[in-house]
């Protein structure tokens, strides 16, 4: 007999939204011409944010609260692109059917308030009624297989996983859990909109409580992460990035994960550190403060211009021990590197909560030449330790190939390293009670107790003196 959801509370991801946060008035119309970006979403191609940032930047004139409301139906149809799919078998993406009904699923709201719906509101009341039985028939299903393991589903598993939590039915096979239930609960952790997560600069005196401090004297509602010792989690929607704060470099935005791959790295001061993918150089930047800006952090990518705003950012947090190298192949000339960060190039399935639309934009072909880059990285960055260093490789991948799987295959390509468990150093503490910590390689689950950020995948070797 299956459990229900009550003996397993928190999976269940849905409900409406608090009333009044949102008004309805100008909804229709300004979803009505928002409609070409439903074809982004179905069409599973640019990255959503960018298409979103794109559409406002052509519609300068969208207020705070039509940005607010277009969002939110936008991220609501991602998060919901099958359910949807499926109570909308006849609209066609870009008529504007599939926004609407997002943007209602998401308020919970009665659609006899708004005026001047298409159809009239009954056809909406109807609609919503069919995605709540969808719901709850997909619901039961799970429930159903809840032990099984995630290989050989039915049909009817692989359609309510698709549809209920908006992932394709292929990662179960790729992912990481034992059974069914593992996956619904992690997943359903990722339905969930996520917080805005900021850093404090351990290197300024106050640190993270004079930046909680200073946050709360705005009005902003803020916390520490449970964690991170320098994250800071802001409830609600706040303009922290125009704050005194921000500007004065005392807090950066880095999620929680990211931050506890700069806990298992535990760079000291004076020692050279290698980021190999530096990206907009968050990490270099959260290196590069531990260090107490003593020591030197190199910071490169194969997308130079990526890295075009990391200057400005180790200027404004105060930071002199920050080295932009735009090529690369030169990093070997500057090595070998007591620590080299490789936080690869990924599916980034595990951003799932800040990014659904990343659920229909890979192919599991797609996976298959990203873990071959993945290798090829590592086995480079590996000949740039220095014997006795360390390398941590991570990734924001839920999938196994990403993960694991890469772990082991360079270990038995470079048998010169070996496992190097966080407890080897000083930076274990947040990771202490994390499952798998003591191999050297282990999950940041988005469903850990405590633990606030993206799905994330964590190695670390230790070069062979």
């Amino acid at each position: 007999m299956s459990q229900t959801s009550s003996d397993r509370p928190g999976w269940a991801w849905w409900g409406a939204r608090p009333a009044g946060e949102l008004p309805l008035r100008h909804a229709v119309r300004i979803l009505r011409a928002a409609a070409p970006l439903e074809e982004v979403v179905f069409s599973g191609g640019r990255p959503l944010d960018r298409a979103l940032r794109h559409y406002q930047a052509e519609h300068p004139k969208m207020g705070r609260t039509d940005r607010l409301l277009l969002g939110t139906a936008l991220y609501g149809l991602a998060r919901n692109r099958e359910l949807l799919r499926c109570v909308l078998p006849d609209a066609l993406p870009g008529d504007g059917e599939h926004l609407i009904l997002a943007f209602l699923d998401a308020r919970g709201e009665d659609p006899g308030k708004v005026a001047h719906l298409p159809g009239g509101p009954l056809v909406w009341v109807q609609r919503l009624e069919a995605a709540d039985s969808l719901r709850r028939r997909w619901t039961a299903t799970l429930e159903a297989s809840w032990k099984a393991p995630p290989t050989g589903l039915p049909r009817a598993v692989s359609e309510a996983l698709e549809g209920l939590l908006g992932v394709p039915a292929w990662w179960l096979r790729e992912g990481p859990w034992g059974t069914i239930g593992e996956a619904v609960r992690e997943l359903a952790k990722l339905k969930r909109p996520q917080n805005l997560i900021l850093r404090a600069q351990p290197a300024t005196p106050e640190g993270r409580a004079g930046a909680l401090a200073g946050l709360r004297d705005l009005g902003v509602p803020c916390r520490p992460t449970r964690r991170s010792p320098w994250g800071i989690v802001v409830d609600g929607r706040h303009n922290v990035l125009g704050s005194a704060p921000y500007r004065e470099g005392r807090i950066e935005v880095q999620d929680e994960g990211s931050q506890l791959v700069v806990c298992l790295c535990d760079p000291k001061p004076g020692e050279r550190v290698l980021d190999y993918c530096a990206g907009g150089g968050g990490k270099a930047l959260a290196l590069g403060a531990a260090m107490g800006g003593r020591g030197t952090v190199v910071a490169t990518d194969a997308a130079p211009r990526r890295l075009e705003d990391v200057r400005r950012r180790a200027r404004r947090g105060g930071l002199g021990n920050i080295r932009v190298l735009r090529d690369p192949s030169a990093a070997a000339g500057e090595g070998p590197y007591d620590l080299v960060l490789v936080d690869a190039p990924c599916s980034s399935t595990g951003t799932l909560r800040r990014n659904p639309d990343v659920a229909w934009r890979w192919t599991e072909a797609d996976v298959g030449r990203l873990t071959a880059l993945q290798a090829e990285i590592l086995d480079t960055a590996g000949a740039l330790v220095r014997p006795g260093g360390h390398l941590v490789y991570a990734t924001c991948s839920l999938l196994e190939p990403e993960n694991g799987a890469q772990a082991r295959g360079f270990l038995e390509r470079f048998p010169g390293f070996r496992p190097a468990p966080p407890g080897d150093r000083a930076g274990h503490a947040p990771l202490a009670d994390v499952p798998g910590a003591d191999g050297g390689a282990f999950r940041l689950p988005a469903d850990l107790p405590r633990y606030d950020g993206d799905a994330f995948f964590l190695a670390r070797f230790r070069r062979e003196a």
